[in-house]
């Protein structure tokens, strides 16, 4: 008897290039990337700037289309922005015009699903992020953490399978951010255990909150590094993990890997 298939994962690269091109020249942001992401895993990628994190996230999200090469979600060709995935950036975009609730079901309206369920779950996720009281206040008398709990509601309201992150804690002090880590990684395995990538600069953020992570370099960008975090770190809140035995040591491996894709990059 043949094999039988293998499952496909959640996200998949094959050999993905891109090139971002104007009338004077032309620079390939990233170069041959194999990556494979199974359900419910979180991922991190870090690199120097440039190393082309951001444009991994553009092709997995559809707003962007590799230049050679194959992005795939369950084994289908990503052809364009799919209500499978979520998107959370840097800054939280909400509109100051608009109500916190308002605000939350933004993502339901562009996307078409604003139905009477849908703005229940949305405000029962208001309520889980300690944010039901403000529902009814405008974003600028909200704290930078606060606004970003807000913008966490409404990509998940939208419930995707996928969440991408995108430097989402970079703005923010230290202490929030730590809080802000722990929630996240709580509401992602709380509600179906989704699969997540998180790009980020801070190394200890990445080994605290993710399953496995990949060390990009520059020039074009490219996978240097896959590091697998052991059992004991990944499988506790970013807060404790970063008490974890083994923790230390694993963000020193991390730090001269980076260090080393930096003199690769030059």
């Amino acid at each position: 008897m043949g094999q039988l298939p293998a499952t496909p994962a959640k996200i998949e690269l094959r050999n993905v290039t891109h090139l971002y091109v104007t009338p004077t020249q032309a620079f390939t942001a990233v170069k041959g990337i194999d990556l494979r992401v199974e359900e419910g895993e979180f991922v991190c990628l870090v690199g120097p700037s440039g190393c082309g994190k951001t444009t991994l996230l553009s092709l997995i999200a559809g707003l962007e289309k590799p230049t050679a090469g194959h992005v795939l979600i369950d084994g289908e060709q990503v052809t364009g922005p799919t209500q499978k995935v979520g998107y959370m950036l840097q800054q939280d975009y909400l509109f100051n015009w608009r109500t916190i609730e308002d605000n939350v079901f933004l993502g339901l309206e562009i996307q078409g699903i604003r139905s009477k369920e849908n703005r229940q779950y949305a405000l029962h996720l208001l309520e889980e992020m300690g944010l039901a009281d403000y529902r009814k206040a405008y974003p600028p008398q909200l704290s930078g953490g606060m606004r970003q709990r807000v913008a966490l509601v409404r990509t998940l309201a939208c419930q995707p399978e996928i969440l991408l992150l995108d430097e989402p804690f970079s703005a923010l002090d230290y202490q929030t951010k730590l809080k802000l880590e722990d929630l996240i990684v709580e509401t992602l395995r709380r509600y179906n255990n989704k699969t997540a990538i998180l790009v980020t600069h801070d190394l200890s953020e990445a080994v605290a909150m993710g399953d496995r992570l990949y060390i990009l370099k520059r020039n074009p960008g490219q996978i240097r590094t896959e590091v697998k975090i052991p059992d004991q770190i990944r499988t506790s809140l970013p807060f404790q993990a970063r008490k974890q035995e083994g923790f230390h040591a694993l963000f020193e491996k991390v730090w001269m890997e980076m260090e080393r894709s930096e003199h690769a990059a030059d």
